[in-house]
This record gives C-alpha cells, sequence and structure tokens, in this order.
C-alpha cells in the first residue's frame, strides 16, 4: 500500500495481518524429509515446531536464521540446510523467469516472486528492469521497509532504468497483511509512474503485489 508525502510515496507495514492456515500434513512431511538428513529421531519435533512457529511450510523457509535456531535446538547444520534449500529452489526458480520474456501473468514470475517476497515480514519494493522484447536485463530491490514502512520516488526507479539501458519495466511489491488486493494509493502511484516513464520513453508493463493469500496484477497494457 502507497502514501505519497510531498514527492515521496511511502509502503507502510499493512496494520491488521490476516490469520495464517495452518500447514497441512503433506508440508509437515516434506520438512521432517528435510530435517531426517540431520537427526532422523528430531526431525518431527522440529518440524513441529517450526511449522508451529511460522504457521507454513513457504514461511519457514523464509524465516532467518536467527528465527529457525532455537527451533531445531541450535542445531547449525539443520538450518543450514533449510537455507539451501529455499536458496537453491529460488535459483531454480529465477531461471524460469529470466528464460523468457517477463509478464505478470506468467506462472514462473508469480510462483517466484511469492516465494522470495510474500512471507516478508516488511514491505518491499522490487523491480524488473526489461528490454525492448521483455527479456530481463536486472532485478533489484528499489525500496526495502521496516514497521514504518518505505519510502520511494518514481525517479528512483527511472533513473536506475535508464543507467541499465532498460525500456521496460515491471514492479512487484508484497503485502506482509496477506491481502494481495491494491488500495487507491498503489493504482495512483502505478499510474503516476507510467506516465513518467512513458515520457522517458520506457513503458511500465505491469505491477504485481504478492501476499500469503494469493496475488493481484494491476495491469497497464
Amino acid at each position: 500500500m502507497f502514501h505519497r508525502f510531498a514527492g515521496l510515496w511511502l509502503l507502510p507495514a499493512s496494520s491488521a495481518p490476516r490469520p495464517i492456515p495452518g500447514p497441512g500434513p503433506e508440508a509437515r512431511q516434506v520438512l521432517v524429509d528435510l530435517l531426517a538428513i540431520v537427526d532422523p529421531d528430531r526431525a518431527g519435533r522440529w518440524a513441529d515446531a517450526i511449522l508451529e512457529r511460522h504457521g507454513s511450510l513457504n514461511a519457514a523457509l523464509a524465516a532467518g536464521e536467527a528465527s529457525l535456531l532455537p527451533v531445531v535446538e541450535y542445531q547449525t547444520q539443520a538450518v543450514a540446510l533449510l537455507v539451501a534449500h529455499r536458496r537453491a529452489a529460488l535459483f531454480a526458480l529465477r531461471e524460469q523467469v529470466a528464460a523468457g520474456p517477463i509478464v505478470a501473468t506468467r506462472h514462473e514470475l508469480i510462483d517466484y516472486c511469492r516465494q522470495r517476497m510474500a512471507h516478508d515480514r516488511d514491505e518491499q519494493l522490487r523491480v524488473f528492469f526489461l528490454n525492448g522484447r521483455r527479456e530481463l536485463l536486472a532485478e533489484e530491490v528499489i525500496a526495502r521497509g521496516g514497521p514504518e514502512g518505505v519510502m520511494v520516488r518514481p525517479r528512483q526507479i527511472l533513473a536506475r532504468a535508464l543507467e541499465v539501458g532498460a525500456s521496460g519495466l515491471t514492479l512487484v511489491h508484497n503485502h506482509p497483511s496477506g491481502d494481495p488486493a491494491p488500495s487507491d494509493l498503489d493504482r495512483r502511484f502505478t499510474r503516476k509512474l507510467a506516465v513518467a516513464a512513458e515520457a522517458l520513453g520506457i513503458r511500465l508493463h505491469d505491477h504485481l503485489i504478492v501476499a500469503r493469500d494469493g496475488q493481484y496484477c494491476i495491469a497497464i497494457d
């Protein structure tokens, strides 16, 4: 969600998070299988503790090392395994994203962004810089927030686009509340950026919002 302050747009942390649905038995089994590589006897207990704390498999894998360590009784090998598993999964998803034109409705882009961002506790704005064929030139987090939100100016995005020689943009930001529905200010920011980009010969193709409960595309074209 964006708020505007004298040329700045604020992406505040959502104030009303939705309840997290409980994980199913398949999610637990995946964690047990992973953790059993380190300690078969404690894998079930660790998996239950992780899911109880984080609520879902994706959220558990997205959790930082500091959050996971006490849950697995400070077994650093178990944490390293989970972190490596997530890194490998994200790398594979990003390879699929970069393999062809970037379109916000592509399953590969949605999967990658939801895995990367949907369970973050703070909002961030990620930009995919594209060439004329919508192929990926660069992917960068332009703004990352804390509890009070993130300030971002459209010119930050456009200046970077000119630096990398991009002719197109796809924006992605997350809603920590779990609800991907855009606010009026999300839409206004998108329109403002699209107009400013067009004046520079740059096209804003899409603005995708990802969250725990799904995704929403503010389509531009």
